[in-house]
């Protein structure tokens, strides 16, 4: 029940009771009549104007009251809604200030999150721009061998498709194996945490070869942990054509300065060397070495009736004949002129000896076709000589052998004569 019909209904039960009340008085203590005559019916003119009077009163101050409640009540909801208006519209306030506090760090974080986004794609273009700028094979591969970005170069010195090699493990997709191949500089590093570097030959699709100096660099986290493999190949395919025809000539180089063009034998300068090599080798072990020089009868005479082409071809065929009757341990050379030297490492006198003899009588039997039509027999006069003491060296015992030679010359040819140191 709202106030006002609250009011109103205790101004009725006032003025109820204050009628009952004054009917009550007039019939008990006044004697007036009885209390129905007197409520309902017999009511004095005078009493009844002080009833309806103070009627009245009541229901006029029930009105009033009514009324300066409800007004109250008016001005008191006004109050609080003004009050709750206020609050909501501080509140909205308030929530409208979050809002747009909020809504700036939204749009500075959007701003901040774009610029970090254009940052990062032009950090990431710009790798890629110099990823791809490199023109030798460049790769990186992750802990699990899968590569993650490589450059144009590498997928064309694999003649592969990025997408056949993209997320791949290196030896699945590169070389059809089920494990790291073997030597494999990538798992060096992964190990090692250090650079690695190695050369590779590779056959190209077309049949050619490619040398590969492949280098290997670590990337790390903020552990220090190896994450990533960086893997360069550099083509040094020119490098070692290079290399291979400097050693070609190197060896060639070699050869000539060693060997005697006419016969292919050493030369006197590779037998000078190679004598002082084994006179130490048997001064050091107290070995034997042996000395043969043999010297070609009666050259002059077929340079004079046959020719210089006919003696180069006999010289040709002397060299051929000693090579044909020596051990692979024996050292021949051509020492200058129609003389020729051989060294025999670990080779007694008496060994030696027989050794010439065998080479004399091989020569000595067989013809040697010259230019044209023309046929001649050789003979060779042969000195042998022996070592080595302390102080032995290259000129002694050379000189031995000459000496023998000469013995054979002086005793008519086609022998041999030795000397012991």
């Amino acid at each position: 029940m709202q106030d006002k019909h609250k009011t109103l209904a205790l101004s009725f039960i006032a003025v109820l009771f204050l009628w009952t009340a004054h009917a009550a008085t007039g019939a008990l203590l006044l004697r007036q009549g009885t209390f129905m005559d007197l409520f309902l019916f017999n009511i004095p003119l005078h009493d009844l104007s002080s009833r309806l009077l103070i009627i009245s009163g009541l229901a006029i101050y029930g009105v009033v009251i009514t009324k300066f409640r409800n007004n109250t009540e008016r001005n008191k909801l006004a109050d609080e809604s003004r009050a709750h208006r206020e609050q909501l519209e501080k509140q909205v306030e308030e929530r409208t200030e979050e809002l747009s506090t909020v809504n700036e760090l939204l749009h500075q974080e959007i701003r901040d999150r774009s610029r970090t986004e254009e940052e990062l794609y032009r950090s990431e273009s710009f790798l890629s721009t110099i990823f791809d700028s490199f023109h030798d094979p460049l790769s990186i591969v992750d802990r699990d061998y899968q590569m993650i970005k490589f450059n144009d170069a590498y997928t064309r010195a694999r003649n592969m498709q990025p997408k056949d090699l993209f997320g791949k493990k290196c030896y699945e997709a590169l070389y059809k194996r089920t494990g790291i191949c073997k030597e494999c500089v990538v798992e060096k590093t992964f190990n090692s945490a250090d650079p690695c570097a190695k050369e590779k030959m590779m056959a190209l699709p077309n049949g050619d070869v490619m040398w590969l100096e492949i280098y290997t660099y670590p990337i790390f986290d903020q552990n220090r942990n190896v994450t990533h493999v960086i893997q360069y190949a550099r083509d040094i395919t020119d490098r070692k054509k290079a290399e291979e025809e400097k050693k070609l000539l190197i060896a060639k180089l070699n050869h000539l300065s060693t060997t005697d063009s006419l016969t292919g034998l050493l030369n006197r300068r590779a037998l000078t060397d190679t004598l002082h090599h084994e006179i130490d080798r048997a001064q050091r072990y107290g070995g034997a070495l042996s000395l043969i020089l043999c010297d070609v009868d009666k050259f002059k005479k077929i340079n004079d009736t046959y020719g210089h082409a006919a003696g180069d071809r006999a010289l040709q065929a002397v060299a051929e004949s000693l090579k044909k009757n020596l051990r692979r341990a024996d050292i021949l050379g051509r020492y200058g002129g129609d003389e020729f030297m051989i060294i025999l490492p670990e080779t007694s006198l008496d060994g030696a000896k027989n050794l010439a003899e065998k080479i004399r009588v091989f020569t000595s039997e067989n013809d040697v076709a010259l230019p044209g039509k023309d046929r001649v027999r050789l003979s060779l006069s042969i000195g042998v000589a022996s070592c080595c003491t302390p102080t032995d060296d290259i000129d002694s015992l050379v000189s031995l052998a000459d000496t023998a030679l000469y013995t054979s010359k002086e005793g008519g040819r086609n022998r041999v004569s030795s000397v012991e140191a």
